[in-house]
């Protein structure tokens, strides 16, 4: 039984309490009741992924990434070629055409400047430019990105 001391203002002699007056406000409550507590435990937090799986999902997200922006790039002549604005000029009878047509009528009979028909031909003849084939890089990995997010998801929501 141990004692604990302090002095009281103004008192000559120090305060002398014992440590089994001391009661915590829990014990009070719990002899006042007559029964102890039950205290609920807290389901455990679900448990953190690897890490292991951590740099899986990074390394799939890049390689998406990674494959989204190069595929755009790859494939952004073939698909201005199959649209028909090729090296040779836009080919007939293609969507190309048909957008030449449209945007000639809209302008009274010529295709203006800065277009998007005009820009197009111009990627179609003479190749993306560097502003263009970093567009082109960023919008497809950006596809990328959002189709490795998309299948993600997926999988956790089949795997619950």
């Amino acid at each position: 039984m141990g004692l604990a001391s302090a002095i009281e203002p103004g008192a000559e002699q120090p305060l002398i309490v014992e440590e089994e007056d001391i009661k915590l406000e829990e014990e009070e409550e719990e002899e006042d009741d007559g029964e102890k507590e039950n205290h609920e435990v807290s389901p455990e937090p679900k448990s953190q992924p690897k890490s292991s799986t951590k740099i899986k999902v990074i390394l799939g997200t890049t390689a998406a990434i990674v494959a989204g922006a190069a595929g755009a790039v790859a494939l952004a002549p073939v698909a201005l070629g199959a649209a028909g604005f090729t090296s040779a000029g836009i080919a007939a009878g293609s969507i190309a055409a048909q957008m030449m047509s449209a945007a000639a009528i809209a302008n009274g009979g010529g295709v203006a400047a800065g277009s998007l028909v005009a820009v197009l031909q111009s990627a179609g003849a003479a190749g993306l430019s560097g502003a263009a084939t970093a567009a082109v890089a960023g919008t497809g990995g950006a596809v990328g990105w959002l189709a490795s997010l998309i299948g993600r998801k997926a999988i956790e929501k089949k795997n619950k």
